[in-house]
């Protein structure tokens, strides 16, 4: 494992410690998935600074997001245009995933899982999200990202009853 890697994986897991991540208690995971969510989970937190470096260092170039909107509408956006809107935005941005259905085989995972996301502290909407990764010389890194959009009837995440 390369310095960076070792780097990597050392913020994920102080995040996760310091931050309470979005593994539960009872962690189901093998130290593999561990890694795959520490990913997402960093990414999550250079989201909330709106880091656009750090963001970019956990996508790998030429990654998509796709977004399911709430009427069917799909809508495709290269890394770029996620990076771009991330520096350009200011309103404080905090997503949380929960009951993760992690699959890794070799260098590639993929992360399911149900989500919330808050806007300037409000709930803005949620959804499921679901992550592709690959893992490089330097970790886990983003391939794809695709989400869908619920506005309406978010239900509680488990998430506010752990304190």
């Amino acid at each position: 494992m390369n310095l960076r890697t070792r780097t990597l994986a050392t913020l994920a897991a102080a995040y996760f410690v310091l931050a309470g991540g979005n593994v539960q208690a009872k962690d189901p995971y093998d130290a593999s998935q561990r890694e795959a969510l520490g990913a997402v989970d960093a990414l999550f937190a250079a989201m909330a600074r709106h880091d656009v470096d750090a963001s970019r260092q956990l996508i790998l170039p030429g990654a998509s997001f796709v977004v399911v909107l709430p009427d069917g509408t799909v809508k495709i956006e290269p890394d770029t245009g996620y990076l771009e809107t991330l520096g350009k935005h200011k309103e404080a941005f905090r997503e949380r995933i929960w009951d993760a259905q992690v699959t890794v085989q070799g260098n590639l995972a993929q992360v399911w899982a149900p989500y919330d996301f808050h806007l300037d502290g409000k709930l803005s909407h949620c959804g499921v999200d679901s992550f592709s990764l690959v893992r490089s010389a330097d970790g886990w890194r983003v391939a794809g990202v695709s989400y869908t959009v619920q506005k309406a009837g978010c239900a509680p995440s488990p998430l506010d009853s752990e304190g």
